[in-house]
């Protein structure tokens, strides 16, 4: 079996996510694989990753821009030509677009399986336009559809059987032997996420001062990584409460720096109104935190509220559960417990298993 997978996202190129993916698809020998992206990368070194391991990948000059589609139409369909796919895998509408075309043209007709990430959904009414128009696309030129969570899979219920539901893997980094948190001493927090709307990290802040207020325990710190326009908004909003010693905004950090603050913090807030995947919700679980969430993107699949993590659904439900779960260790351990031990199901090697179990290989 010959398969095209393209491992690029529109104006980012080869990206972190699917370079992880390629390593761990490039061990199996069920299948021949071609990974395709444009020139750039997300950060330096990915293409070494992919020469050191002798991965087969090829690269289209301005494949990510969504420019110049002739040329890049030409050029995949000499790749598909080379390779005679039975498979091509995409990521982006433009990709989608590509590959859609060049089957019309070549004279093997390869299949097409689209991965989904997102829909506009961070704009209400321009969600339900390109849900709309994804939608159409996919039912026309897609053979199958893979979502990475049964929530973006709802939302597109009309596609039927043709979507599977296949989470997303995570970096081996946070598979390694981790301490597990330890839930006497300071309780910190943690919710990692852009500054914008519908993130809802104010809700965060009031939430930490109300509990405070209601259980006098003044032992608590809430840190926020990440940048956004709201970011100012946020610590204005933490100093009128009071709470400058005890709110943390570090900033854009790197990845390692990202597991580190894990697994300083003993509990991740999940405050987001929408998530189609939802990496803080499955990183923190990964690693055995205590995971407080919104019903959104992948927690309704793994999440089981009191077992291994909990839901509220607004501000007061928050407080309520802080005010519920913080003091009560013995909960909290059994918790992070049971989220350590599931962990197995966001491994490359399972993900990757998945594909050609419920795809490829039909």
């Amino acid at each position: 079996m010959n398969i095209i997978f393209f491992t690029s996202s529109h104006k980012i190129g080869l990206t972190g996510q699917l370079t992880e993916q390629a390593l761990t698809f490039s061990k199996t020998s069920a299948a021949d694989f071609t990974f395709l992206s444009g020139e750039k990368e997300q950060f330096p070194g990915l293409f070494n990753r992919l020469g050191r391991a002798e991965i087969p990948y090829a690269t289209i000059v301005g494949m990510d821009d969504h420019a110049d589609y002739g040329r890049l139409l030409t050029e995949f369909d000499s790749l598909v030509e080379a390779t005679s796919p039975d498979w091509v895998t995409v990521h982006t509408n433009w990709q989608l677009a590509i590959a859609a075309t060049a089957r019309l043209l070549a004279k093997k007709k390869s299949r097409i399986l689209y991965i989904m990430h997102g829909y506009r959904h961070n704009h209400r009414f321009r969600s339900i336009i390109a849900r709309l128009l994804i939608g159409t696309a996919l039912l026309l030129f897609a053979d199958k559809v893979i979502t990475p969570c049964t929530f973006l899979k709802k939302k597109f219920g009309f596609l039927g059987n043709k979507t599977e539901v296949i989470f997303i893997g995570e970096d081996d980094a946070l598979f390694d032997s981790h301490a597990m948190p330890e839930f006497h001493g300071t309780k910190r927090l943690l919710f990692p996420g852009e500054f914008r709307a519908g993130k809802n990290q104010e809700m965060l802040i009031r939430a930490i001062k109300r509990y405070i207020e209601a259980s006098g325990d003044n032992d608590i710190e809430l840190y926020l990584p990440g940048k956004g326009e709201l970011l100012e908004k946020c610590k204005v909003l933490s100093r009128e409460l009071g709470l400058q010693n005890k709110i943390h905004f570090p900033g854009f950090i790197n990845r390692t720096e990202m597991l580190n603050l894990y697994l300083t913090c003993q509990y991740a807030l999940v405050s987001s109104n929408v998530e189609t995947f939802g990496h803080c919700i499955v990183e923190p679980f990964i690693l055995g935190r205590v995971v407080i969430t919104r019903h959104v993107g992948v927690a309704d699949d793994i999440i089981r509220h009191g077992e291994n993590g909990f839901f509220f659904n607004a501000e007061n439900d928050l407080v309520d559960l802080l005010l519920k779960i913080l003091p009560d260790q013995p909960l909290c351990t059994k918790v992070a417990d049971n989220a350590r031990n599931e962990r197995d199901q966001f491994r490359w090697k399972n993900i990757c298993q998945q594909h050609f179990d419920l795809i490829y290989n039909k």
